[in-house]
């Protein structure tokens, strides 16, 4: 009997180890499908909110870049450092300060600019700072993170994704160059497009960053 039970767990153990390789895979696919379709969903909400930019307006704010130069000193002088004084000021564990140093030293993203769209504000000022921000990041986001944590007794070396940086301008300014062309060609158009994709778009991405599946596959994964 001791035998037949031991050979049956063996069984049982053997059995999990060869369905475990397959559950990872299921799992990458989904994570593929779901980068895909976070990809595309951005990327169109991004062409739509670049059928509102006016290519003077914006080429003004290249030329003039008062408001650019004031977002990047908040971005990249402000936000780190008041991530470094919350994390001295509540003794942080290692883990939970880099998290919180990271965020800080993040360029600004999509989020902005549909925050931007709702209220009705200047998307011109708010793409061209997006854009601005995420190319500055390449180079500000490494170094605030060597500056800030030469202090820190880090046991592994902290590795910035440059991959991920440049598919979210890739995403951003291709599809945004796109919207600013087709507004210019065609108006009228563009405003169609614009009322009818944009909205439909932030309502898509909003119900996507809330579904509780990702936020429990995020909270696994920390």
């Amino acid at each position: 009997m001791r035998a037949n039970f031991s050979s049956s767990s063996a069984c049982l153990a053997n059995s999990s180890e060869e369905e475990l390789p397959v559950g990872l895979e299921t799992y990458g696919n989904l994570e593929l499908v779901f980068t895909v379709v976070s990809a595309v969903m951005i990327g169109l909400l991004m062409f739509s909110l670049g059928c509102s930019v006016d290519i003077q307006r914006l080429w003004s704010h290249i030329r003039g870049p008062w408001g650019i130069a004031v977002r990047l000193l908040c971005q990249f002088g402000l936000m780190p450092l008041a991530a470094y004084l919350l994390v001295i000021s509540f003794s942080l564990k290692p883990v939970q300060a880099m998290v919180i140093l990271i965020v800080g030293c993040c360029p600004g993203g999509t989020t902005s600019n549909i925050f931007t769209y709702w209220v009705d504000g200047d998307m011109d000022l708010s793409i061209s700072m997006t854009t601005c921000s995420t190319v500055a990041a390449l180079r500000m986001m490494p170094l605030h993170l060597y500056l800030y944590t030469l202090s820190w007794n880090l046991e592994q070396n902290l590795t910035i994704s440059y991959q991920n940086i440049g598919v979210t301008l890739v995403c951003l300014t291709i599809p945004v160059a796109l919207g600013v062309y087709g507004n210019y060609r065609w108006p009228k158009q563009s405003k169609i497009i614009l009322k009818i994709t944009a909205e439909e778009s932030v309502r898509g991405v909003t119900r996507h960053a809330k579904r509780p599946e990702r936020l429990a596959v995020q909270d696994g994964g920390c």
